[in-house]
């Protein structure tokens, strides 16, 4: 009986422990850009920016990105978000994907999509690149 009851204790102990699983694995950011007429936009560089460096932007949009990567034949750019890396000391991560035109104090306009972004997760990002009125 006492080896039953440590059987099914240790069982009990395991389908716990099994619901707080934590997701692990590499996340992937998949940004969908598209011109003001909703047509796929082609090799665009898309700026992807961490929560401190995105600080830093909004002061100064000549601020290196964190990562960058350009849309392909499909209007897509791919960060790829390895758990490591990303997700060492949190399970989520608010993440800025920036396109930009120009840069500095004049002349430059900015289109951009925040996202919060967990590990072993696909996120879906999109921006459209309307423009201002005049």
């Amino acid at each position: 009986m006492r080896k039953i009851v440590m059987l099914l204790s240790v069982m009990l102990f395991m389908v716990a422990c099994g619901k707080e699983k934590v997701e692990t694995g590499e996340a992937k950011v998949v940004v969908a850009v598209y011109d003001e007429n909703g047509k796929i936009a082609t090799n665009v560089p898309v700026k992807m920016y961490n929560e401190k460096d995105y600080e830093i932007f909004e002061k100064d949009n000549l601020t290196l990105p964190t990562e960058v990567s350009r849309t392909d034949e499909k209007g897509l750019a791919t960060f790829t978000l390895p758990q490591e890396i990303w997700f060492a000391t949190q399970k989520q991560r608010f993440l800025t994907f920036v396109v930009q035109e120009g840069g500095g104090p004049k002349n430059y306009q900015i289109w951009s999509a925040g996202k919060t972004v967990e590990a072993g997760k696909i996120v879906k990002v999109e921006i459209r690149l309307t423009q201002f009125p005049n």
